[in-house]
């Protein structure tokens, strides 16, 4: 394995929290816990991959759920028997 050096910055909170955790003996080094956390960020990105659109923009579930929302206002506005036009449909698909 090829090992490049780097020096990194970290608030006071974060080092003494990557100092506890060599400490407490789960980590040899403050090197390795630094590496875990990297190897979890990546396998969390990489998660969340599928949640990317076409166009590179990140899934959103606030504007899920809005859209969802506003699809059963529609759904029942025309239950309730008032007409329901394209353009209403259209307008719908705009505010998402």
């Amino acid at each position: 394995m090829n090992v490049t050096t780097m020096n990194i910055s970290l608030p006071n909170e974060l080092a003494r929290y990557v100092r506890e955790k060599v400490q407490g003996g789960r980590y040899s080094s403050i090197s390795e816990v630094v590496r875990e956390a990297l190897r979890r960020l990546s396998a969390d990105e990489a998660r969340q991959q599928p949640f990317q659109t076409l166009s590179g923009a990140t899934f959103d579930a606030r504007a899920a759920a809005d859209a969802a929302r506003r699809i059963r206002e529609l759904q029942q506005r025309q239950s309730l028997g008032g007409d329901l036009s394209l353009e209403d449909l259209i307008q719908a698909g705009r505010q998402v």
